[in-house]
């Protein structure tokens, strides 16, 4: 049985919300994918800004938006689909045009009661505040009084080593699908374009059993453009991948690891 929900639970600075697995997030093997675990931090932070009064009219009527620059999705415990996860946001830094924010993912039901509160994962993802036109825009004092944004935080930034092996390239487009509603393609969708070129690796160069995911967004894929994704393993414990737009441009790099690497 699933624990029962009764509404979001929190405070100005955090937020936890309840969601159900379902059947479409997991893959052949029965589990969450892991782009599922950066949709629901995704979905926690708006969920967080519009309760707290900056919802998507609010930003509109400033002519700026939040876009993601750094995630790292640290995996913990495998999830199947009709587990009930607890899910909670908070704001734990910021620096001039940027909001870092903390997600936990527990378990809080299912088919069956073992593991409950379990710590199944954590996001940390960096925001960036940008006007229409693409510029930084400074955070609000209505924001910044709100979620009493005091601790700075030193951002991630993502390198990858040059190859010194074989790579393995994939070349797709931009599905409506993966368009959200800032026209450009979805963060967490870079990740499933990860998990399908990892897919595609001989066997003898796939990274087994990987539970942490670093990605740094550079530029957006916009709708039907033509991207390419190229994998290659830097070692037993990690991979490397880096997406790119049909002319070459980089807009994504993705450091994949299981734990000790």
């Amino acid at each position: 049985m699933a624990a029962p929900y009764t509404g979001d639970v929190g405070s100005q600075r955090r937020l936890e919300h309840h969601y159900r697995v379902r059947f479409d997030e997991a893959g052949a093997d029965g589990w969450l994918r892991p782009s599922g675990f950066l949709r629901y931090a995704q979905d926690m932070a708006w969920r967080h800004s519009e309760a707290a009064g900056f919802d998507r009219e609010w930003y509109a009527e400033r002519d700026m938006n939040w876009v993601v620059r750094n995630v790292q999705v640290a995996i913990e415990r495998r999830v199947t689909y009709g587990d009930v996860l607890a899910v909670s946001t908070e704001v734990t830094g910021w620096r001039h045009v940027w909001v870092r924010r903390h997600c936990q993912i527990r378990r809080a039901g299912g088919r069956d009661e073992a593991g409950l509160n379990e710590l199944m994962a954590t996001v940390e993802t960096d925001w960036v505040l940008l006007t229409d036109a693409g510029r930084p825009a400074r955070v609000p004092t209505e924001i910044a009084d709100y979620f009493s944004l005091e601790t700075a935080f030193t951002r991630d930034r993502v390198t990858l080593p040059e190859p010194s092996g074989d790579v393995t390239a994939l070349v797709t487009r931009v599905r409506p699908l993966e368009v959200d509603p800032l026209r450009h393609m979805n963060n967490a969708a870079y990740l499933d374009l990860v998990e399908d070129a990892m897919a595609s690796m001989p066997d003898e160069q796939r990274l087994r059993d990987p539970d942490c995911y670093r990605i740094g967004y550079l530029r957006p894929a916009l709708p039907a453009s033509t991207i390419g994704v190229q994998c290659w393993l830097v070692s037993d414990r990690q991979l490397a991948c880096r997406i790119s737009d049909g002319d070459g441009l980089e807009l994504t790099k993705v450091l994949v690891s299981r734990s000790g690497g």
